[in-house]
């Protein structure tokens, strides 16, 4: 097991310094901000993603997600779903290619779920879900 970064969408100096700062070894990337380009994340791209995090002394193990509108179709059985697949396998692809050994996904239509923050264990803040409030 290694200590890692994550839930976050860009990979600004600030949050690699913090990162590496801290000890992690590793950083995941939660819808990560990179340019769209015809549904698609290009090659260049994501290695150049990998490149500035390792630049800090740090591994890109993971991206999760990718936007809504990369799968939508797919999803819902819409008019593009198979030019979407496609945009897929061309994305998962260029992941691998670009070093990143995982790529984890969510394919919830309303995306996640919660409800206000909640009060637990010696007064600490933690994200929450109540399914009576939702």
């Amino acid at each position: 097991m290694r200590a890692g970064f994550g839930q976050f969408k860009e990979a600004t100096p600030e949050y690699l310094r913090f990162a590496a700062q801290y000890g992690a070894t590793d950083v995941l990337l939660n819808n990560a901000n990179l340019p769209n380009v015809s549904g698609t994340w290009q090659l260049h791209d994501l290695v150049k993603l990998r490149l500035s995090v390792e630049g800090y002394g740090l591994k890109l193990s993971a991206l999760e997600n990718v936007p809504t509108s990369f799968y939508d179709h797919i999803m819902l059985n819409g008019p593009r779903r198979d030019e979407q697949i496609e945009n897929m396998i061309v994305t998962v692809r260029n992941i691998a290619r670009a070093g990143i050994p995982i790529f984890g996904y969510n394919w919830m239509p309303s995306m996640v779920w919660r409800t206000e923050p909640a009060i637990i264990r010696c007064g600490t803040v933690a994200t929450a879900f109540d399914y009576e409030e939702a």
